[in-house]
């Protein structure tokens, strides 16, 4: 009969445990790292927390494998710890902690936690990173606990999710003023304020030449001619001096 690595490893137990006398129990393995349930992709696929490369246990009696265990790590600290298979008997035993060379491909979320999953994944060359002496006693289950060893790499499968959009700028549908639309119209403004000021001011020139100027041919005042006034006769005209209506006037007879 062909047996699968971690069949043969069970029977052999039993068959070990059946020659001690003790049947083989459930042991816990304490302080397996966590790893919560991630997404993935533009779906946000919902997955099962894992360590990226599991750690691989083997527990030897001597040089004799007596149980193997693939460890993932827990998805939250209200997940079972995982155990392992120990008979309860006087015994020394070997643990060897080593890591897989292989990244464990992510689960999705929906599957259950069965053994056919483990047994697709394949470790590859795991290096061992630690050993550690396990001593039980029959009777004692405190003293089948195993205490999980820190691998090198610890780093869990985290989410992977594409890059968010930019958001878009508040001004983004707006079509952008011209550069000089806000200068154009002050300068308009200006300019008609000019123009109006210098058409008002060749009005007001206008009209002073038209009112205060006087012709340069306008001619004498009509008075011009008329003897001068005595300022201190109270505006009583001065008689004539003699001689001057005839001055100009050639004598008769000459």
């Amino acid at each position: 009969m062909n047996l699968r690595p971690g069949a043969r490893a069970l029977a052999l137990l039993l068959l070990s445990s059946a020659a001690c006398g003790g049947p083989p129990t459930p042991s816990p393995v304490e302080g397996e790292p966590i790893c919560p349930d991630f997404e993935v992709g533009a779906t946000r696929a919902p997955m099962r927390g894992s360590l990226r490369f599991p750690v691989a246990l083997t527990v030897r009696d001597g040089k004799d494998p007596i149980t193997r265990a693939t460890l993932t790590g827990r998805r939250s600290k209200d997940d079972p710890v995982s155990r392992i298979l120990l008979a309860d008997e006087d015994a020394e035993y070997e643990l060897e902690w080593a890591q897989c060379e292989n990244e464990r491909a992510p689960r999705a979320r929906t599957l259950s936690r069965e053994t056919k999953d483990a047994a697709e994944y394949a470790c590859g060359n795991a290096t061992v990173y630690k050993t550690d002496k396990l001593v039980t006693r029959k009777g004692d289950a405190a003293s089948r606990t195993v205490h999980f060893a820190a691998p090198p790499k610890p780093e869990c499968w985290e989410s992977e999710l594409p890059a968010a959009a930019p958001a878009p700028s508040p001004d983004a549908g707006a079509e952008p003023a011209p550069a000089d639309a806000g200068a154009a119209e002050p300068a308009a403004a200006d300019g008609g304020a000019v123009d109006a000021g210098a058409a008002s001011g060749g009005a007001v020139d206008a009209g002073a030449r038209g009112a205060g100027a006087t012709p340069a041919d306008a001619g004498a005042p009509r008075d011009a001619g008329a003897a001068p006034r005595d300022g201190g006769a109270g505006g009583a005209p001065k008689p004539p001096s003699a001689g001057a209506g005839d001055a100009g006037t050639p004598a008769q007879g000459s």
